[in-house]
């Protein structure tokens, strides 16, 4: 038994989630919610809450502003839910450059074009079952060679995160689906390069000068899984542990790359979404 993994209707039957009356539920109220969490997650005192919100409230309004807009003309003619996942990805990506190319923060650590892997070799890469399912339409792209190249190395990394990688980072020290890669890995930024490397090598204990250091990352992950998912608690998965439940079945793999949602199993089951107080130190966001 399979479901679908977006939920929603559209003239196919399903949703829409770039619909207007999906994205017009991103108002001041929920910009307020994000913010609340976003503090809750990431400051381990009042004094921290209190110093770091306005910094937040000036930005969240306008991040949730542009998610609650419909996301372009080719999202609007489109019924694929996961076509509309790109489109949203796209507007992320713009998000991100026009925060980046104002005069708010300093040059950003991470190169355009990718190249750089702290995140890839040290953050456990959590994605929702939607960015999953593009992962894994993705992977229908490659070729037989390419994807057994995956299979292999995946076994010797086991789960993301310190100690290990992201078994789409390639050899060359690139990531093989940079075009599909998840939200997380679109927004991380920092101020500079050894600031980036104490926030992703220790978590929430590299202080809160450095999480807040770019304070859109966390405004546009919870503004585009609220955009994918209005008013739902999304499900997160580890990215090896769905790729090697997805590269050796052929028929699981194209189930989610259609939008289909296999019966769940222990190879896929989604991981829990902690705050960082619960996870300190884990690196995963």
């Amino acid at each position: 038994m399979s479901t679908s993994i977006t939920g929603h209707k559209c003239k196919n039957g399903k949703d829409n989630i770039g619909h207007p009356s999906h994205m017009k539920e991103l108002s001041d109220q929920l910009a307020a919610k994000i913010v609340d969490a976003v503090l809750e997650e990431r400051c381990a005192s009042e004094e921290g809450m209190r110093r770091y919100r306005p910094l937040l409230e000036e930005r969240a309004q306008r991040i949730v502003a542009r998610f609650a807009a419909d996301p372009g003309e080719d999202s609007r003619s489109n019924d694929d839910p996961l076509d509309q996942i790109h489109a949203l990805f796209r507007l992320a990506d713009t998000i991100v450059k026009n925060e980046l190319s104002s005069n708010r923060y300093p040059k950003q650590a991470c190169p355009d074009d990718g190249g750089c892997i702290m995140c890839c070799t040290h953050m456990q890469i959590a994605l929702s079952v939607q960015e999953a399912a593009i992962i894994a339409r993705a992977l229908l792209e490659l070729t037989e060679a390419e994807k057994a190249e995956i299979a292999h190395r995946l076994p010797s990394l086991g789960k993301s995160g310190p100690g290990s990688r992201c078994g789409l980072l390639g050899e060359q020290g690139l990531c093989t689906l940079y075009a599909a890669r998840p939200i997380n890995c679109r927004t991380h930024r920092s101020c500079s390069i050894a600031a980036c490397e104490d926030r992703v090598r220790r978590g929430r204990n590299a202080g809160e000068e450095v999480v807040f250091a770019y304070p859109f990352d966390d405004l546009i992950r919870k503004s585009f899984h609220h955009a994918v998912q209005p008013n739902r608690t999304p499900h997160f998965l580890e990215m090896n542990t769905f790729l090697s439940s997805v590269l050796h079945d052929d028929e699981r793999l194209s189930a989610w790359a259609s939008d289909q949602m296999p019966a769940e199993n222990d190879a896929w089951r989604p991981i829990p979404c902690r705050t960082n107080k619960q996870k300190r130190g884990s690196g995963l966001t």
